[in-house]
Formats: C-alpha cells, sequence, structure tokens
C-alpha cells in the first residue's frame, strides 16, 4: 500500500502530492522519532534532514545545560573523612539551627548521618564547615549565574556551543575529623 506526501502525509493521492513507498514512509517516521525534521526537496519529494536549531534555541539547550551542570555531583559536592557528599541548602540550613541549638545547650560534639554512616563532629568545627560550604554554595550559584548571563548575551550558535560553562567554579572543599 502506497502513501502520498504534500506537506504532510496521506493515504489517498492528493493534488499535487507525490507517492512514497510504506518502506520509506516508516524510515521518514524513524527519523522524525531521532529528532530529524522531514522537508520537500526541490522536487517535493519528502526528505529527512537535521534539525537546525535556532540561536534562541542554542541559547536554551546551553542554559539547560548549565542548570544541568550546577546541580551535578561535579559542583555539588564536598568530602568529608574521604567520604563524598553534598547536603542541599534546606538540610545546611536545618543543621546550622540544631547546631547552634546544641551549642546554646552547652553540647560540644553533633552527629551528621550521612548515608547511615555517623559522623561525631564538635560544635564549633561542624559549624565553620557549614559556614565555609554555604560560601562555597553562593561562590557556585554566582558562578552558575555568570554564566548564563554571558550565555545570553552571545551573538552567534557557534559562540553558543563552544562556550565553555565548566570553567570558574570554586575548588570542592575537603574537611577531616
Amino acid at each position: 500500500m502506497a502513501k502520498y506526501w504534500k506537506q504532510g502525509f496521506y493515504d489517498e493521492p492528493q493534488e499535487g502530492s507525490v507517492g512514497i513507498t510504506e518502506e520509506y514512509w516508516q524510515e521518514l517516521l524513524d527519523g522524525q522519532s531521532s529528532g530529524k525534521e522531514i522537508r520537500e526537496n526541490e522536487s517535493g519529494y519528502p526528505v529527512l534532514v537535521d534539525h537546525e536549531y535556532t540561536l534562541d534555541e542554542l541559547k536554551e539547550m546551553k542554559i539547560a545545560d548549565i542548570n544541568a551542570y550546577d546541580k551535578s555531583d561535579a559542583v555539588n559536592s564536598f568530602t568529608l573523612s574521604g567520604k563524598r557528599m553534598w547536603l542541599t541548602k534546606e538540610d545546611r540550613v536545618g543543621l546550622v539551627n540544631s547546631i547552634n541549638i546544641e551549642k546554646q545547650a552547652g553540647r560540644l560534639d553533633t552527629v551528621l548521618w550521612f548515608d547511615a554512616v555517623k559522623y561525631t563532629i564538635p560544635v564549633s568545627s561542624a559549624l565553620l564547615m557549614l559556614n565555609s560550604l554555604e560560601l562555597y554554595a553562593l561562590d557556585c550559584y554566582n558562578v552558575t549565574q555568570q554564566h548564563i548571563a554571558f550565555v545570553r548575551g552571545l551573538q552567534t550558535g557557534e559562540e553558543v556551543e563552544s562556550y565553555n560553562y565548566k570553567t570558574g567554579y570554586p575548588n570542592k572543599l575537603e574537611f577531616s575529623l
């Protein structure tokens, strides 16, 4: 059974349409599913072409890459006694509040659980560690926002595609007990 093309697929011939085989119709659909576009060549015959992104589309994709990198452990991690981990902002704020309460109650040590491992840390060291971690996270946020602002100002697709957003981040923190 043949298919017909005239700026779209038809089961019946249309005025000005071109016939294609069922196999070629399936090949076109498969190509479209994998990100290609179906366009007409100069003869009106459907062909697969790579999608050509606009400058704005390229910028949005690069910004999505920047945001994904910012959320990855390439940025969001630190080391405590050789173990790589991360604490969300909510966790950091909660810990600072809890540890300050422990400090006011006269406790000298606090306990941090991570991945079912218990870390006993002097209260003063834990607060310094969390302060350093908060400053690290803020510095990373600022670098990420600078990259996004820079990408938004780029003028060509080539500039956007070649932009390296993995630079400028602070060195990861390493704490030992």
